[in-house]
């Protein structure tokens, strides 16, 4: 008589329960890598505009223009894929009072509008998505040429 070498099924019980306990001891982590990777690219985004908008206010200090570019891009607000932060060259030549039109444009090439990154808000108002719950706002003031942050929670760690 040949004896079959196989698993009994409280061995096999066993295996699939110790799968299941380090399973989820990993999923909080991993969630929380992805949180990490967008406040990540948050503050690479945040710091990218930044220094763009300080291009912007020396350059407009050296050609001794009184005022900021009044908005930021032409975007539709709370629609995907727009340009942010960008404006096109025929609406800068178009742009004939510099009065809610898009007379400079930030960046060299655009962050497209996205309900899991950027999108347009109002006006000028934006905001990025860290996750399902969590967000992050700001205001481009232009009076002073900057991009603000509004959470004092989430502020902090942009600096």
């Amino acid at each position: 008589m040949k004896v079959k070498k196989a698993f009994t099924l409280l061995e096999l019980v066993f295996v699939i329960l110790i799968i299941g306990i380090l399973a989820l001891i990993s999923f909080p982590f991993l969630n929380q890598n992805k949180n990490d990777a967008k406040l990540l690219k948050l503050k690479a985004d945040y710091q990218m505009l930044q220094s763009a908008l300080a291009s912007m206010r020396s350059e407009f200090s050296l050609k001794q223009i009184a005022h900021f570019s009044p908005i930021l891009d032409s975007a539709k607000i709370a629609f995907e894929k727009e340009k942010l932060f960008y404006c096109e060259k025929k609406e800068i030549l178009n742009c004939q009072n510099g009065i809610n039109c898009c007379s400079y444009s930030v960046l060299s090439s655009p962050l497209y509008s996205h309900s899991k990154a950027w999108i347009k808000q109002g006006f000028n108002h934006y905001r990025f998505f860290l996750n399902s719950k969590e967000s992050v706002d700001f205001i481009y003031n232009a009076n002073e040429g900057i991009l603000e942050c509004l959470h004092s929670k989430w502020c902090k760690e942009l600096l």
